[in-house]
């Protein structure tokens, strides 16, 4: 044994290395292998949602939901999908802060990272935004990083905010409850928010304290790849600090507000195209009930359970959602599948239209 080992040795392998090695190898199987079993469980258990809700309904309902689809409502949402991936696009833009990129370019970076947020499970999708960023464009990751970070921040103040609204309006048909507790709880959360987008890079710069003790305390060498996420943070909380000095958030926040505005409204008109012929008008279709059914669909997908674009699991959010809201089980499940494809196609075909364009060879990248 002693022999083999100095054979190893004298031939430029340390038998401590290839111990390293094949734990890494061990390692790496059992990734794998959970990576697997974890693909299987959570498309299965999508596979389980759509047959379940598939099975309880009848199908030509689903297909006629699509023949007598009303469509001057679906073409103004289609139209409002894409004005609203422009007000994205500004966002990133004012964010990133280079003449290096324009419009154009945000706006297909904007199409490619929708398409794969409506695949990937648990918003995985958003890293689409940081890779065409830094790969295509040639930016640091710490500047995709940071702007995609305070981009999501206020994202989850808007939507978060628009729940708190729309459960305190629709109480509002069936409870007693004043404009001033609308006021208060809308202001109360804004204030909140507001604090944590302003203390954002002292929130890090705390993980980064604790961080930087662990690593001293262990004695993490800098070649080793704890060490490199942890320089990595450090210069993506700097990037945020640039951000912040500057004060573009106000105009980041006012944008934030119209892009989700501007979705849940397209989300209502294509429901609404859908229901017409059912017979529901714009009355009987309250806009603050549908905006919570799809606000529901739309927090599936931060979930890991999330399946494979999201069939079964975003159709059982949202049918759970609108059924408790009062609509029939049957209708809210036609609707939902019919919604969510129609959604599904116009945003994957709009993804890979934008892939394609940015692999073009004439397309042309500022250096």
């Amino acid at each position: 044994m002693w022999n083999e080992s100095k054979k190893t040795i004298n031939k430029g392998i340390d038998p401590e290395e290839q111990n390293k090695k094949s734990d890494k190898k061990g390692l790496s199987k059992k990734g794998l292998i959970f990576r697997i079993i974890n693909i299987v469980v959570v498309v299965g258990f999508g596979a389980f949602l759509v047959y379940y809700l598939l099975s309880r309904i009848d199908i030509r309902d689903l297909k006629n939901a699509f023949v007598n689809i009303y469509k001057p409502t679906l073409i103004a949402a289609l139209l409002l999908f894409l004005l609203g991936d422009y007000f994205r696009a500004y966002r990133s833009n004012i964010l990133v802060g280079s003449d290096r990129v324009g419009m154009k370019d945000m706006f297909i970076v904007a199409q490619i990272r929708n398409a794969f947020n409506m695949v990937l499970p648990a918003r995985t999708g958003e890293l689409s935004y940081v890779y065409v960023l830094t790969r295509r464009f040639g930016f640091p990751l710490e500047i995709g990083v940071s702007t995609l970070v305070v981009a999501l921040i206020f994202d989850l103040v808007i939507v978060f905010s628009l729940i708190v609204i729309s459960i305190v309006i629709v109480g509002i048909n069936t409870i007693a409850v004043s404009s001033v507790s609308i006021i208060i709880i809308a202001s109360v959360l804004f204030i909140v928010f507001l604090l944590v987008l302003f203390y954002l890079s002292k929130i890090i710069g705390l993980f980064l304290f604790i961080f930087e003790k662990i690593l001293k305390k262990y004695k993490i060498s800098k070649e080793r790849i704890l060490y490199r996420i942890y320089s990595k943070l450090v210069d993506i909380n700097e990037n945020i600090k640039i951000i912040r000095k500057r004060r573009i958030y106000w105009k980041v926040y006012l944008t934030s507000i119209i892009i989700r505005i501007i979705k849940f409204t397209a989300y209502y008109l294509v429901i609404y195209s859908l229901m017409r012929h059912m017979g529901y008008g714009f009355k009987e279709l309250n806009y603050w009930v549908i905006l919570l059914a799809t606000v529901a669909a739309e927090l599936s997908a931060v979930l890991p359970t999330h399946a494979l674009a999201g069939f079964g699991t975003y159709e059982g959010a949202f049918v759970l959602a609108l059924t408790l809201l009062g609509f029939a089980e049957n209708i809210a499940t036609v609707v939902g599948f019919s919604y969510h494809i129609i959604v599904l196609l116009f945003t994957v075909g709009l993804g890979i239209i934008s892939m394609i364009i940015l692999s073009l060879p004439f397309y042309r990248i500022k250096k």
